[in-house]
């Protein structure tokens, strides 16, 4: 077979003037007779008889259309290839609709076992961009049946679509398996980079806890926790890389490739030596600020960097008024007495005016989000427990386990409104569809008539009382709820959520998974209490859910009092750290920093996010689960395991 180069192709555009064809190309369109020709034929005599100084210009044998019409003039296995080829070109320029099309116009007992394969990697590549990631894996050919280029192909649909899933480990793996088929350094160190990648999307509790028979995942996992240890201490980082080098000297990853990443990890930190950190410490807010504080000190004490440490000055921003300018004379006070980092304000009034009317001089990392996003100002940061995070999470989740049918009960609240329309925009951006969404008073006792509307019962009940009064007599009830609904989306406190889950189970939605936020664990362990909240899914803190940390144990020893703000507490924690990360979150889009609040990044507006933890309820009490990692299928299905 001759490979034809896509860059030795004429090119013409779709509509040409018909002068610049060569006669044999103007007899095929005009649909002059002629034998069947193989795609290989036509797209040699197609470069074959194009003027050469035309070739800035569109071949038609490069357009999709242009092999639709030969389709359409044959018959068997040539028919069968131009339709491939037809697809494969509406596939490349975007057209996924139409490619899917003419797959399906191809009939496989038609089709030779090479084509076969090809087919099957289009299809592929197709379900991939329809959003089905799931359906791309089933789709993919056994490994045996692929070339070298094939496999490089199955590979990395593989990778991308378990990334699609949240199946990290498996696209580390895909991409472990295909590192040595490919022929250039260039395609080897973005293959590199995209296992780093997903290498940083991993929770620290998995990348501590993962390990791998292959002893090149093995390696690139070790270099991920000496990389991921350095954000918080990068004392003898080089040291370690190293070391990493000596027990892994198979290890494919190049030079200039370790080299990147020290230079990421210790040119790119950002030091401040005066540090004011702006709280409220009197007032309604008094405990917020406490457990804050409390925090930034705890990492402050156990940072054990080399150097001396930065010196911390707190500001009471308790009766600032932003609307009267109070803020502002705090904030030049600030400045005057030399403070070359801020790390505050908490209340939303003045970060909303800060967002709106300020360039701060120095970086300013606030603890609270905007109302709005605005562009994004050079040295103001906005970081905060956001729970419209959370909600999109969750819909993620959701989505990524093919629930794609929900329904959602929230508090009757600004709050329940923010997390409903959080779910429900990302939610329908990934494909699902929120049938129906009611409203609970989170101040009461009973739920009753909220979730009857959920579930549609009252019309059930309502068809059960006509068909009693029609026949005059008592009659066995078993109401009957909606059926097209996979799941629920729950947004409620503890205390709400506690009353809830009995509620769905009575109303015999026992059998339909719920999604949560944080919002619905205390962050203590309550087996009695939260029993009723066995088998909801919820999104919570590494600090929360992997109590493992030194600084937690410190926490529960001698601040039992601000257990209530434990999540507060980790805030500060992450709060202190940041101010080290952010410039490497900011010149890396992939970067994560793995802190107590999340896996943390940073988007293009300067607002920060947190990727979170996933646990169940079960026995009452929250147990982590690990959703980066595929569910084990049975060996029957046919496919490698990988």
């Amino acid at each position: 077979m001759q490979i034809i180069n896509k860059s030795d192709l004429v090119r013409l555009p779709t509509r040409f003037p018909t002068h610049l064809l060569a006669p044999s190309l103007l007899c095929l369109l005009a649909s002059c007779s002629f034998a069947p020709k193989s795609i290989d034929d036509v797209v040699s005599d197609a470069v074959r008889n194009q003027d050469v100084e035309a070739r800035t210009v569109e071949a038609p044998a490069e357009t999709a259309e242009y092999f639709i019409h030969l389709a359409s003039e044959t018959s068997g296995e040539i028919r069968q290839q131009y339709l491939i080829k037809a697809a494969e070109l509406l596939y490349k320029r975007g057209d996924i609709s139409l490619a899917q099309d003419q797959l399906q116009n191809i009939k496989p007992e038609n089709v030779e076992s090479a084509r076969q394969v090809q087919i099957k990697l289009l299809a592929a590549r197709i379900a991939r961009a329809n959003g089905n990631p799931e359906q791309a894996i089933d789709l993919l050919p056994e490994n045996h049946q692929l070339n070298r280029q094939q496999l490089l192909q199955a590979g990395e649909i593989r990778a991308n679509a378990s990334v699609d899933l949240g199946y990290i480990m498996d696209a580390i793996k895909a991409r472990a398996e295909i590192d040595h088929l490919y022929t250039t350094n260039e395609e080897r160190e973005l293959n590199h980079r995209a296992i780093w990648t997903s290498l940083s999307s991993l929770p620290s509790v998995v990348l501590k806890q993962e390990k791998s028979s292959n002893p090149i995942i093995n390696g690139w996992l070790e270099l991920a926790r000496i990389i991921r240890r350095a954000q918080t201490d990068s004392r003898n980082l080089q040291n370690h890389v190293l070391d990493w080098g000596t027990r892994f000297t198979q290890h494919p990853v190049s030079n200039t490739f370790i080299n990147q990443l020290l230079d990421e990890h210790l040119n790119q930190y950002q030091t401040a030596n005066r540090i004011a950190v702006l709280l409220p410490m009197q007032g309604r807010f008094q405990g917020v600020g406490d457990a804050i504080k409390t925090g930034f000190l705890s990492a402050y004490y156990e940072d054990k960097q080399a150097g001396e440490k930065p010196s911390i000055r707190f500001y009471d921003t308790s009766n600032n008024d932003v609307e009267n300018s109070d803020f502002m004379q705090l904030y030049k006070q600030v400045l005057l007495e030399g403070a070359n980092y801020i790390v505050g304000p908490f209340d939303k009034a003045t970060i909303n005016r800060l967002a709106q009317t300020i360039e701060p001089e120095i970086p300013m990392l606030t603890l609270n989000y905007s109302e709005t996003i605005s562009s994004p100002t050079d040295n103001l940061y906005q970081f905060g427990l956001l729970p419209e995070d959370e909600a999109s999470q969750v819909a993620e989740l959701a989505i990524r386990q093919n629930k794609m049918d929900a329904a959602v009960l929230v508090p009757d609240s600004d709050w329940g409104r923010r997390l409903q329309t959080a779910f429900q925009r990302r939610y329908e951006e990934l494909g699902g569809t929120v049938h129906t969404t009611q409203y609970f008073n989170a101040s009461a006792d009973d739920y009753t008539q909220p979730i009857k509307r959920l579930f549609n019962l009252q019309d059930s009940y309502q068809r059960y009382r006509d068909i009693q009064n029609t026949l005059g007599t008592e009659l066995k009830f078993m109401p009957y709820r909606r059926q097209d609904i996979d799941m629920i989306f729950l947004a409620a406190t503890h205390r709400s959520a506690r009353g809830i889950m009995p509620a769905f189970k009575f109303h015999h939605a026992g059998d339909l998974p719920v999604y949560s936020t944080s919002h619905a664990y205390t962050g203590n362990v309550d087996k009695k209490a939260d029993a009723d909240l066995n088998g909801l899914i919820f999104c919570d803190l590494p600090w929360v859910l992997v109590k493992d940390s030194p600084l937690r144990k410190i926490f529960d020893e001698q601040w039992p009092e601000q257990q209530n703000y434990t999540r507060l507490f980790a805030l500060g924690i992450d709060a202190y750290h940041l101010i080290r990360n952010i410039n490497y979150l900011n010149n890396h889009d992939y970067a994560r920093f793995s802190g107590q609040t999340g896996n943390i990044y940073l988007d293009s507006n300067h607002r920060l996010h947190r990727e979170l933890l996933w646990a169940q309820f079960s026995y009452g009490q929250a147990r982590y689960i690990n959703t980066t990692i595929a569910p084990v299928k049975s060996s029957t299905d046919g496919k490698d395991k990988s």
